[in-house]
């Protein structure tokens, strides 16, 4: 539990940029109601460079049953619109 009474989930996520340029990526998360990216919504990666990149999800205290719910992270490169999604999940204590 976070300021603010939320539930963080921290999570570490690989971004490759297969492209002979420099590109932002804007990353973004879905799937639970209130579901927030705490983190910095955009990173920049070098050509063909990958980076590990921190990413926290908040959803509000009490707002998901306990268990493990699944989300996706959607990476969008700004250049070209190109985008993935990948799955992963979020761990709500009892």
């Amino acid at each position: 539990i976070v300021a603010g009474g939320k539930l963080e989930n921290i999570y570490r996520l690989q971004i490759m940029n297969a492209t002979e340029k420099p590109q932002t990526y804007t990353l973004s998360a879905r799937g639970l109601e209130g579901l927030e990216l705490a983190s910095e919504a955009q990173v920049e990666i070098g050509a063909a460079e990958s980076r590990w990149v921190s990413v926290r999800l908040h959803i509000p205290y009490g707002s998901a049953a306990p268990g493990s719910h699944t989300v996706y992270f959607d990476i969008r490169a700004e250049a070209t619109g190109a985008q993935v999604s990948e799955k992963s999940v979020f761990l709500v204590p009892r």
